[in-house]
């Protein structure tokens, strides 16, 4: 009987480069799907919550696995880790007249890029998270296909994935399209920090969305309340007027309101 991988399970206290290296573990226990056939259908047009309702399935039919696959699954384990920023890779390569793709799930921790995933290739798939800017990353992964003698000739940067798995937002794969044909080396290194920076800027706007939602029903709430209270008192102070039969005097004002609710 062949062996099912145990999904990994972690102590609160596990530091994050070791359940990375732990997830990283699982995936390649899982074996690359070398038959031609795709186990499992991925759309990556598909809500959050669903591919991850597919991830679930993943670890229960613990069958051989490609390059996409592995990056679904890499979001699942990864989700509880919310200090952990998560965004796919895509590669284009050219070799012996052939085009061909693969992709990985970057990560952030601490600064520092890594990523996870599956390949035919040891060299092309995990990466510790060591690599001090986004550029070294991806420059390692192009040093590596080149001793497979591929040229990378695209890569296809994403934005952060949310934590939530019941998230219905749809993963952005491709934010960034870098066509190295078409820029100088200074060039894509520049668009690559861009990119990171941007990833930057949405995790500090992404931090907040409930925040600002609620600041803003905050603000849209308030002013309405404050604006009713006035209507309420104006309408009330309209309908007095329109009596006729208020006294002047205030005092009189219980006796007579009494006297007209018995009549």
């Amino acid at each position: 009987q062949i062996p099912i991988p145990s999904v990994p399970a972690f102590q609160p206290s596990t530091p994050i480069p070791e359940r990375l290296e732990a997830v990283q573990r699982y995936i390649r226990e899982l074996q690359y799907n070398h038959t031609g056939t795709q186990f499992f259908e991925i759309k990556k047009s598909r809500p959050l919550t669903g591919l991850m309702d597919l991830a679930k399935e993943m670890t229960k039919e613990a069958l051989p696995i490609k390059c996409l696959e592995a990056v679904i699954l890499g979001i699942y384990l990864t989700n509880n880790m919310t200090t952990l920023d998560r965004f796919p890779i895509s590669f284009k390569t050219h070799f012996s007249g052939n085009y061909f793709r693969h992709i990985v799930l970057g990560v952030n921790f601490g600064g520092r890029y890594g990523a996870l995933g599956i390949s035919r290739r040891e060299e092309l798939m995990y990466k510790a998270p060591v690599f001090r800017t986004l550029s070294e990353l991806i420059f390692d992964f192009e040093e590596a296909y080149r001793r497979c003698w591929h040229t990378l000739k695209k890569v296809k940067l994403g934005h952060c994935v949310s934590h939530d798995p019941h998230s219905v937002e749809q993963i952005e794969w491709k934010h960034s399209i870098l066509d190295l044909e078409k820029l100088s080396r200074e060039d894509f290194r520049k668009d690559l920090e861009r990119h990171a920076r941007d990833m930057r800027l949405k995790i500090g706007k992404g931090t907040g969305p409930p925040s600002p939602t609620k600041d803003r029903k905050k603000d849209v709430s308030s002013p309405q309340r404050g604006q009713a209270s006035p209507h309420r008192r104006n309408s009330r102070g309209d309908r007095r007027p329109s009596g006729e039969k208020k006294p002047a005097d205030s005092k009189a004002m219980p006796d007579l309101n009494g006297y007209q609710i018995r009549v």
